[in-house]
Parts: structure tokens; C-alpha cells; sequence
């Protein structure tokens, strides 16, 4: 097992997350500004400057003394981002000396590992740097551009408004530079959390986009109209969000883990099965007369289990079909319900799950299948047909075959069940589902990986890899 590959599996998916609020949230802001604290504070600057310079002698002094506060603001995050820089910088050219502390990271510890995570907030804190200096250049220019007494200067009305209009575009942009210099420095928390480990950097993710989408909507500007169309909208954006990030990670690690598969199967647990029932295979057909009871039970035992799941999968097939069609017409439960609980959302849902359970039943119904061709192939007393070796390895090698297939879609049939858990809690929101899923890979990690194998040998210096021997 390789350490490492937690980080490829959860930085990205926590950078994902991170990456795709601060996207969704620009969409936002340009088509929904008064439901954004960036886009309500824009509108809001924009009747400030008007105000300040409707008559610059009386309120010069006010509004150059609210710039300075903005300029402070951006002074101390500027500062503060170039000292950790040098900190940062400082670290990485002494910090590969002494790693004591790397046995308690569940990760990647090895000097390139450490490397690339200086390097990562190094560049959160450097561009936060520029970001601030941005933003203090525009506020400094701005609070020259507000005290021009431009009334005196042209009466003309639309070049006053014109130029109303530029220095409140001035003020604004020298906001969105501070803004994105302080996200920067927000970048920078789950980066710094990655030194211990890449499970505390996509928690720290998780989070922090949850305490910023209730730090960044908001519903009591006095423009919004029609604040339940609103809130619903807002509430599905939440799963816009949260459900195609927590299918990703669902997703994105089976895809890991079926190249695990078919690289380093001795560290997997379906690659160790898949070896091992070979050579039952080939045990049981060795004496095909002694062992065909045995192997029939076996196989029996293998069907069973497919068929239970099979059954299940179609029961609750019908359930989810019944729910489809009266499940509209009492909803009293949405009230709790932080997400999209529209019909149409409530349909898609469990429109999802039903097709979970169907795909279940089909892989169970083709496991069943193959089990079923194994359970007569087994028995075939091949030595007695064809004392050629070569033809009785091939032989054994295609009953093999069969009964892995078997097992393998004996495992599909049970990853679509574990893919109905996180679509049944979408019911009840899109929260509860991205814990799910986030849970269910964890779990999932520790039942696929395994270091147990008899013909797993020479784990390296720094645990970063397995070397197969044998």
C-alpha cells in the first residue's frame, strides 16, 4: 500500500471542492449580486462614492478616512503574507533535517512530498502578497479621484456621472483585490493541514466551504424579491455544489482503485481473491471426483449471496418505484430538508437510487449466471477426456476465468448498493450525502487495501511502497 495515494485521491478532491465553490460563487455574484455579500457591497460603494462626492469640501475628510481604514486593512494582510513567505522559504531549505514527527502522518513523507506542500502555501502567501499591494494601489488612487470637485471643474451631467461612475469602479476594484487576497490566505489553511497529512487538508476543505457559503449569501438586502423562489434557488445551488463533488470522490477512487487493481492486485483484496480462487480452481479440479461436492457447496455458498442481493436489489427497485409515484403529495419532512425539494429535484433523487438498485440486481443476476456455468465446468474430468497438459492448464485457466468473472460481478452488484447510501441520504440533503460519500471512500479504503499478503515483501525505508518478491 502506498501512503501516497491518499494524497492523489483527497488533495485534489479537497482542492475540487474549494475550487468549484469559489467558481460556483462568481457565477453568482454576476448573475445573483444581491444575494452575495460581495455583490450587495459593490451596489452599496457605488452610492457611497456618489454620496461622498456629491459635494467633495464637506465630506473630503470622511471618505479619505474610510479609504485609510480599507488601506490599513490591506497594509497588515500584505505584511502578513510576505513575513510567512519568508517563513515558508525558510522552512523549506532547513525543514528536510529533522522529520520526527512524520510517523504520525498518514501520507506522503517524503522529502518531495514536504517540498511541494512548502511550495503550495508559498504561492498562497505570495499571491495573497500581490493581491493586497493591488488593492492598496487602487484605494490610494481612488482617495485622490474622490475630492476632485468635479462640479466646478464640468457642470455637463453625464460627465459627472461618467466620472462618479469610474472612481466607484476604482474603490471596487481596489475590494476585489483585497477579497481575493484574503481567499488566498483562505487556500492557505487546508494547504497547511496537508503537512500533517492529506485527511486533515480535505476535512479543513469541507469545512471551510461550508463556513464560507453562510459567510458569503445572504438573504436581507432590502432589493431581494421573492424570498422563497430565492431561498429555494440558493438551497439547490447547494447541490449543485455538494452532490457532483461527493459523487466525484466516489467515483474518482473506485477509478483508482480498479488501476490498483490492475497494477499491484497483491496489495488489493479483490487482487488476492482473484490469485487465490485460481488456485482453488485449479486445487478442486485436481481430483474432480474427491472435490466436485465440496467445490458444488462452495460455489452454491456464492450464489446464495447473489441471489440475496439480487432480491433485495429488486424489492427495493419496486419501493423506490412506488415512492416515485405518490411520494409528491406530502412532503411535510422538506421543511428540514437543506437543499433542493422541488418535485423535480425529489424525482431526480430517487429516480438515482432506483437506477443503483437496478444495476445491482443485473450485476447480482450475471453473477449468478457464471457461478452457475462454474458450478458444472468444475466437475468436468478433464484428465480422463485429455491427458494433454497444455490443454488441461487452458481448461483450468478458463474455469478460473469463470469464476472470477462471477466474483467480479459479484462486486459491482455490492459497489452499487454502497452508491445508493450517499444518494439515500440526498434525500434528507445534500450535506448528509457528501459526509456519506466522504465516509463511505474512507471506510471503502480500509476494507480494498490490504499489506497482509503472504507474497507482499520489502516495504521501503519511508512506507511509500510495496515490492512484489514472489
Amino acid at each position: 500500500m502506498e501512503k501516497r495515494d491518499i494524497d492523489y485521491v483527497l488533495v485534489p478532491a479537497g482542492l475540487l471542492v474549494m475550487v468549484g465553490y469559489h467558481l460556483w460563487l462568481l457565477y453568482r455574484i454576476k448573475t445573483q449580486p444581491n444575494s452575495t455579500v460581495i455583490g450587495i457591497n459593490c451596489i452599496i460603494r457605488r452610492f457611497w462614492v456618489a454620496a461622498m462626492m456629491e459635494d467633495s469640501s464637506k465630506n473630503g475628510v470622511l471618505a479619505v478616512q474610510t479609504l485609510r481604514n480599507n488601506i490599513m486593512a490591506s497594509t497588515l494582510l500584505a505584511s502578513t503574507a510576505i513575513m510567512l513567505s519568508s517563513l515558508i522559504a525558510v522552512l523549506m531549505t532547513s525543514a528536510n533535517k529533522d522529520r520526527s514527527a512524520s510517523a504520525f502522518v498518514f501520507g506522503d513523507t517524503s522529502p518531495m512530498g514536504y517540498s511541494i506542500k512548502y511550495f503550495a502555501i508559498l504561492v498562497c502567501f505570495l499571491v495573497a502578497f500581490l493581491f493586497n499591494v493591488q488593492s492598496i494601489r487602487y484605494y490610494s488612487h481612488a482617495s485622490i479621484l474622490i475630492n476632485v470637485p468635479f462640479k466646478k471643474m464640468s457642470p455637463h451631467l453625464k460627465h459627472h456621472h461618467l466620472t462618479t461612475e469610474y472612481v466607484a469602479n476604482t474603490v471596487n476594484r481596489g475590494s476585489y483585490f483585497w477579497s481575493l487576497g484574503l481567499r488566498a490566505f483562505y487556500f492557505s489553511f487546508p494547504l497547511f493541514l496537508w503537512i500533517f497529512g492529506p485527511l486533515p487538508m480535505f476535512f479543513c476543505c469541507f469545512i471551510l466551504v461550508t463556513m464560507l457559503y453562510f459567510l458569503d449569501i445572504t438573504f436581507q438586502f432590502g432589493w431581494v424579491a421573492g424570498v422563497d423562489d430565492e431561498d429555494q434557488r440558493i438551497k439547490r445551488d447547494i447541490d449543485y455544489v455538494l452532490v457532483p463533488a461527493g459523487l466525484l470522490v466516489m467515483v474518482g477512487y473506485h477509478l483508482w482503485l480498479l488501476y490498483r487493481i490492475k497494477t499491484q492486485p497483491n496489495s488489493t483484496v479483490i487482487g488476492i481473491n482473484c490469485i487465490n480462487r485460481r488456485f482453488w480452481v485449479a486445487a478442486m479440479m485436481e481430483d474432480s471426483s474427491k472435490n466436485g461436492v465440496l467445490a458444488v457447496q462452495t460455489l452454491r455458498n456464492n450464489i446464495m449471496a447473489s441471489t440475496l442481493l439480487a432480491s433485495t436489489a429488486i424489492m427495493l427497485s419496486s419501493l423506490i418505484a412506488v415512492l416515485m409515484t405518490s411520494g409528491n403529495k406530502d412532503r411535510t419532512a422538506s421543511a428540514f430538508v437543506f437543499g433542493d425539494t422541488s418535485p423535480m429535484g425529489y424525482s431526480i433523487k430517487y429516480f438515482a437510487i432506483l437506477v443503483c438498485f437496478l444495476l445491482a440486481f443485473l450485476f447480482n443476476v450475471q453473477s449468478i449466471r457464471y457461478y452457475s456455468h462454474t458450478s458444472m465446468l468444475i466437475n468436468v474430468p478433464f484428465k480422463k477426456m485429455s491427458p494433454h497438459l497444455k490443454h488441461h492448464h487452458l481448461t483450468t485457466e478458463y474455469v478460473a476465468d469463470t469464476v472470477n468473472r462471477g466474483s467480479y460481478f459479484w462486486s459491482l452488484g455490492l459497489r452499487a448498493f454502497y452508491f445508493s447510501f450517499p444518494l439515500f441520504l440526498w434525500i434528507f440533503g445534500p450535506i448528509p450525502m457528501f459526509f456519506c460519500c466522504f465516509i463511505l471512500v474512507t471506510m471503502l479504503y480500509f476494507l480494498d487495501v490490504t499489506c497482509q499478503f503472504g507474497w507482499v515483501a520489502g516495504v521501503d525505508d519511508e512506507d511509500q511502497s510495496i515490492v512484489i518478491e514472489g
